[in-house]
């Protein structure tokens, strides 16, 4: 849970030798910008905060091409995101934390035709893994992983507040009704529900939906206004339930 990472990028972008390792240049074509490729932990996004810092040139734009990663590591890169106003492009993929953290950063995101960009949970997953199973409900999680998820939550809300984004596109895969009929690994969102969600994601062609070597990936939600307001009243209930569960206990 710590670490929201797609493992499987070898077979999402069919290449046909290992994932690429981590690499984070100023693109040689482009001196305002940056270009990001493997996965999201403390190291890579400090080298990447070291890069934007130091430039000579104001960077503008990020390519980015990621699985995902560590959670924390992708709030804070998704506020340097933020801070620098930068315009987002997914090569390949943007996935899972990059999505969460990245994606959501910025108001002006380009997915490249044939990239992939898809959602899987967040810092709110464990109230709808709990509905889904509620037999392990009565499994508590440890001490430590109550407050690494404590933690993770209040610093998701934080980043979402501030960059003026629904907190719920992390999630909504996953509530009932939706998670019944998932039939991918990931989930996404077609253009008209993205900007009620306060997203500006604009797609070079059609959405994609398969990997380069034909695997179906990334399942695409169409959710009208009525349907996302009962979505968002839903969910709203949910941490209602769970905040009085919580002072029930003396929480």
């Amino acid at each position: 849970m710590r670490n929201l990472l797609v493992v499987l990028l070898l077979t999402l972008t069919g290449c046909a030798s290992q994932p690429e390792p981590f690499s984070v240049v100023i693109d040689p074509l482009s001196a305002n910008t940056i270009v990001y490729r493997g996965e999201i932990n403390a190291d890579n996004v400090a080298s990447f905060e070291q890069l934007i810092t130091n430039s000579p040139t104001p960077i503008e734009s990020l390519i980015i091409n990621s699985g995902g990663g560590e959670v924390f590591a992708g709030i804070r890169f998704g506020e340097l995101v933020y801070q620098y106003q930068l315009k987002v492009i997914v090569d390949k993929i943007c996935a899972s934390s990059c999505a969460n953290y990245i994606a959501t950063a910025s108001n002006d995101v380009t997915v490249r035709e044939g990239g992939l960009l898809g959602w899987h949970g967040g810092a709110l997953q464990p109230l709808y893994l709990s509905l889904q199973h509620p037999q392990k409900q009565a499994h508590k999680n440890n001490l430590e992983n109550e407050q690494f998820i404590t933690k993770w939550r209040q610093a998701e809300l934080d980043f979402f507040n501030k960059v003026k984004v629904n907190q719920i596109v992390t999630v909504i895969g996953m509530m009932p009704g939706l998670h019944d009929k998932r039939d991918a690994q990931l989930f996404s969102y077609d253009q008209k529900t993205l900007k009620q969600l306060g997203l500006y994601i604009a797609y070079e062609g059609e959405q994609a939906t398969h990997s380069a070597s034909g695997e179906y990936v990334v399942q695409i939600f169409s959710l009208s206004p009525e349907v996302l307001d009962l979505l968002l009243m839903q969910h709203s209930k949910i941490l209602e339930q769970e905040k009085l569960g919580l002072l029930s206990q003396g929480i």
